[in-house]
């Protein structure tokens, strides 16, 4: 149905300048506003001059849709919709409406109530000017069904009638006008329901807290937002203490937010109470850039940011770029297999999408040490703690006496758990006995773990922190040998010489080796000197090391207690010795073992 009669009266200028659509977006309605809906019902097919032909007169006494003499006496819209409001019981500061269509929008910037998301009893206003403070239409809300709205308006087709608005949203054509703005009325007097407010709206109970609604969540606002965030504590809605106390401290999974004071427009979504960072690649091809963004306090977003999705929460990437799933576990996402999304239970919680490049960020991060975690299908009672990236397994006698038994134990994928559980503890950590038995203290290098002389320890490492780990995975640890092929230098610095480890020896290399065998394309590790010293003053390498020198390309083989044999090239390939196991080493080191 169209709209005849399209421009209502203006009124004078607003008294304050209109503000950002942006601010401030709609919650779900509030109980009042099914009054307002009620009212405007009520009068489908009246005419300017019904109501015993008193006509429609705004609360504030500024306008009136009759003339008399059973006349239209103005175009009456915004005559309509301000009366509506005044008859709905406790809208508040409704003399400030008048027969200007305008005036609902200037309402909206006043008292916070403008938003993009329309709810049952909004001011919908069409094709405002703020330059000129002037608005062609203004009708209201009184259903909301999805996307699709249902309006009732004065002065349509010469009388009061309604139809509804398919996606309705800011911009919206309708009847050759577009929607400038949604108006949720201030509602006075005590209500006992405050999440049904509209977003933006400021609540309080009997004590000295005030929340701000976002989402049906009440935020609570320190008094650094106050000003900061443009806060006007003198339009406060007087709510139940009952009901104060039980509004949700967090907004709904998947609200868009941003801060309030306007000086950072990043923009977050919220999961499981944290704020997510939206990154630009994920602000559209997540959807996000859709939905409504709502205002928070300063001193929320600031604490949001800096929680962790809670443990358990299965999480996906918004944009469906990426089908994986993920569960999260102390703050890092780990991977769900096919077989284990439903084996394990997975696939019976609720999934979550996150931004992509979040997700991305949060499946790289390591386990915090210290995590203690088991297979989540529970086939397996083994227990492990995370430690320096590694699942280590803890003992029955170590689960009880090293305290393990007191944490937090966390399901984690079973695929995910068995690559830990193999996988090498992060290069130099700082380990110790988590049962304090033992005041030794170990650094950790491509898979062992050597030990630190005491000076060692206070002059090169005092100033790490020292994780605690099961006492016999960090044994076993430490009696692993160096593996072959390892670079190593001296930590502290104070010599510099390298060396490659080659069945236990650390053998030396001169500049010259380092490059010419290709040791400085591997990673090189700094060791403590005291056991460097040792390494390199042992007198030949392990028996059954192989060994490669750059003066010919005879492989040889460690025997008899530091003596070399020739290797036949049959010796090497399926069921035999991997050239993969050979170390290159100065030829002087080759040249110096007597042959067999």
């Amino acid at each position: 149905m169209g709209i005849t009669d399209k421009l209502c009266k203006t009124g004078l200028a607003a008294m304050v300048a209109a503000g950002a659509l942006t601010t401030f977006a709609a919650g779900s309605a509030h109980a009042d506003a099914a009054t307002v809906a009620g009212v405007a019902n009520s009068q489908l097919g009246n005419g300017p001059c019904s109501l015993g032909g008193n006509g429609y007169v705004p609360p504030g006494g500024i306008g009136h849709s009759c003339d008399g003499a059973g006349h239209k006496y103005e175009s009456w819209c915004a005559d309509f919709a301000a009366w509506v409001w005044g008859r709905s019981g406790d809208v508040a500061y409704v003399k400030e409406l008048t027969s200007s269509a305008a005036s609902f929008y200037d309402y909206g910037v006043r008292h916070g109530t403008l938003h993009r998301t329309p709810q049952v009893g909004d001011a919908i206003v069409y094709d405002y000017d703020s330059s000129i403070d002037r608005a062609q239409h203004v009708n209201l809300v009184t259903a909301v069904n999805g996307s699709t709205i249902s309006i009732v308006g004065g002065n349509q087709s010469g009388a009061v009638t309604g139809y509804p608005i398919a996606n309705a949203a800011i911009g919206t054509s309708v009847g050759g006008q577009r929607i400038s703005g949604f108006i949720s009325p201030v509602f006075t007097g005590a209500t006992s329901n405050p999440s049904s407010l509209p977003a933006g709206t400021l609540v309080k109970g009997s004590g000295s807290t005030v929340k701000v609604i976002v989402g049906g969540a009440g935020l609570a606002i320190q008094g650094s937002d106050v000003d900061a965030d443009h806060y006007d504590l003198s339009h406060i809605v007087s709510v139940d203490d009952a009901a104060f106390n039980a509004l949700p401290a967090v907004p709904p999974n998947g609200t868009v937010v941003m801060d309030q004071s306007g000086t950072d427009n990043s923009r977050f979504v919220v999961v499981d109470g944290v704020a997510l960072n939206i990154g630009g690649g994920d602000w559209v091809s997540g959807g996000y850039s859709t939905k409504p963004q709502m205002g928070v306090p300063t001193s929320w977003l600031r604490d949001a940011t800096q929680r962790t999705v809670g443990t358990g929460v299965v999480v996906l990437d918004q944009s469906g770029a990426d089908n994986s799933r993920y569960v999260m576990v102390n703050g890092t996402a780990l991977p769900v297999s096919g077989a284990e999304w439903d084996a394990d239970g997975f696939s019976a919680r609720r999934s979550v999408g996150v931004p992509g490049a979040w997700l991305k960020d949060a499946a790289g991060r390591p386990v915090p040490n210290g995590t203690v975690v088991m297979n989540q299908n529970g086939a397996d009672n083994s227990r492990y703690v995370m430690v320096a990236g590694a699942a280590a397994g803890l003992t029955p006698a170590e689960w009880t006496g090293d305290g393990y038994d007191d944490r937090p134990l966390m399901g984690v994928p079973g695929s995910w758990l068995a690559r830990a559980a193999a996988a090498k503890p992060a290069d130099n950590v700082l380990l110790k006995g988590e049962s304090g038995a033992d005041s030794s203290v170990y650094v950790t290098a491509n898979g062992s773990a050597l030990p630190l002389t005491v000076p060692e320890y206070t002059d090169v490492w005092g100033s790490r922190a020292t994780t605690g780990a099961p006492e016999k995975w960090l044994a076993d640890l430490v009696a692993k040998p160096l593996a072959n092929g390892t670079v190593i230098t001296n930590a502290s610095g104070q010599e510099a010489t390298r060396y490659v480890m080659a069945g236990g020896k650390a053998v030396a290399l001169s500049a010259a080796d380092f490059t010419a065998l290709g040791y400085d394309q591997q990673p090189l590790r700094g060791v403590p000197g005291a056991w460097e010293a040792t390494a390199a003053a042992k007198a030949a390498p392990s028996d059954g090391t192989m060994l490669l020198s750059p003066d010919n390309t005879t492989v040889w083989m460690v025997v008899n207690n530091g003596h070399k044999r020739p290797m036949a090239t049959s010796e090497f390939g399926p069921g035999g010795y991997s050239f993969l196991d050979v170390v290159r080493v100065p030829t002087a080191l080759t040249a110096a073992l007597p042959g067999v």
